[in-house]
């Protein structure tokens, strides 16, 4: 897998950049023997190809892959963040009123940037100033899996990454952008061969490039945010 990319002159990363990451399994027959063998290589020249023995040999040259992947992910998402104007839908972030519940004062909240939910329930019943929340949720990258505890397998997201913000909350960080990771405590999938597992690590593995996305996001919205408060 490679990545070069490619970025106007005020982008913070390097103007031209290329990520490559190389993991090659063969089995051949040894030319001497003529027993098979199994061989690996992490480098793209295959300097260190060789004959291995134990899968548990292949797993440095594999989290070296996988590192240099999550490396190309993150730089995609540095990219598109440098080159992409840090706004909602309608160019600005939203700024509406409501009232505290509790005191009776009016408020007045400009969401975060990429804040994604209408605010209706706060425009129309208001509560508790301190349970304000604007939220993005990841609607482009939602994966459902049959996740259930007996006879019910219902599909579910999993793993999905929101970004919040909650403006009056007593406690400081909340009142900074930060992640909700959603996890599912005590259900499995269940009945699992050795293709629907390599399903599961499939889907597993696009959740955690979509998290290092969804990092990235995290990090601009709260400098963007912190930026407009001071």
């Amino acid at each position: 897998m490679s990545n070069g990319t490619t970025a106007t002159a005020s982008s913070p990363i390097p103007a031209e950049r290329t990520i490559s990451a190389t993991f090659l399994v063969e089995v051949m027959t040894d030319s001497d023997t003529g027993q098979p063998m199994l061989i690996a290589s992490s480098d793209p020249q295959l300097g260190d190809l060789q004959e291995v023995t134990s899968t548990q040999q292949l797993a440095p040259m594999a989290a070296a892959a996988h590192a240099e992947i999550s490396r190309a992910v993150q730089l995609a998402a540095d990219h598109q963040a440098a080159i992409k104007p840090c706004t909602d839908a309608t160019g600005t972030p939203r700024t509406w009123s409501t009232t505290d519940r509790d005191t009776g004062q009016p408020l007045n909240v400009t969401c975060m940037v990429g804040c994604n939910i209408t605010h209706e329930p706060d425009l129309h019943t208001p509560g508790p100033a301190a349970e304000i929340l604007c939220a993005s949720y990841d609607q482009e990258n939602t994966t459902e899996l049959p996740v259930g505890c007996g006879a019910d397998d219902t599909p579910s997201p999993v793993l999905s990454t929101q970004i919040q913000v909650q403006p009056f909350h007593p406690d400081p960080a909340r009142r900074l952008p930060h992640a909700a990771v959603q996890v599912m405590e005590d259900h499995y999938i269940e009945d699992l061969d050795p293709d629907g597992l390599a399903a599961v690590i499939d889907h597993f593995e696009q959740r955690v490039a979509a998290m290092r996305v969804r990092h990235t996001e995290l990090v601009r919205t709260r400098a963007e945010y912190l930026g407009r408060q001071a």
